[in-house]
């Protein structure tokens, strides 16, 4: 039987946590670390693609979500979103990336959602 937990810890409890289970086992350490890097990067990438449309936007990063409508919502023409090629790939070369954002990949994207899939995938 598989079992589910959740838990809400701030910074120390994560490290105290982290600590515990590097006493413990490797297997479930590297677990733990390749859970943690999983997490910090999807902060990252949304908050970077998020501060991204912002800058190229106008708008705070309050004003919109994943569900946004980057013409409708957030106003931006298809100059606006080849701009967008410049700061995503900031970002995948931030993450150690060495996969490249097209200008045509850009274009294509509808809603802040496709933004963050577009820089997912190039990780």
């Amino acid at each position: 039987m598989k079992h589910k937990f959740y838990l809400s810890l701030d910074d120390n409890e994560l490290k105290s946590l982290q600590a515990l289970i590097s006493d413990e086992s490797n297997t479930l350490n590297n677990l733990f670390e390749n859970f943690i890097n999983i997490q910090d990067q999807d902060a990252y990438v949304k908050h970077h693609v998020y501060l991204s449309l912002s800058d190229i936007s106008g708008f705070n990063i309050d004003d919109f979500d994943n569900n946004s409508d980057l013409k409708i919502d957030l106003g931006l023409s298809m100059y606006h979103k080849k701009a967008l090629k410049n700061y995503f790939q900031k970002i995948v070369k931030e993450l150690n990336s060495i996969n490249i954002i097209t200008v045509k990949e850009c274009e294509g994207l509808i809603k802040v959602n496709d933004c963050l899939k577009l820089v997912k995938s190039k990780i």
